[in-house]
């Protein structure tokens, strides 16, 4: 079974630039480099449902740099 999940891009609109929602309804705002000590990377709640449109472009994984690839990989 293929584990259900969501990456969005808003295009560099906030520091938060990409948002994933998790199979298990997590939602991580994160930036291209989450692990630097200037990035950014962090849990913003649980996802309740809705529109995402306000999120940006869902995109795939491979659209990430390889450091967000990680963070989205330890996270679904």
């Amino acid at each position: 079974m293929t584990k259900q999940y969501g990456i969005y891009d808003n295009g560099g609109k906030t520091i938060d630039r990409y948002t994933l929602i998790a199979p298990d309804t997590s939602i991580y705002g994160f930036d291209s480099e989450p692990y630097h000590p200037q990035g950014f990377g962090q849990y913003c709640g649980d996802w309740k449902g809705g529109s995402t449109q306000h999120l940006g472009k869902k995109i795939d994984i491979t659209a990430l740099s390889e450091s967000a690839q990680q963070f989205v990989k330890e996270r679904i």
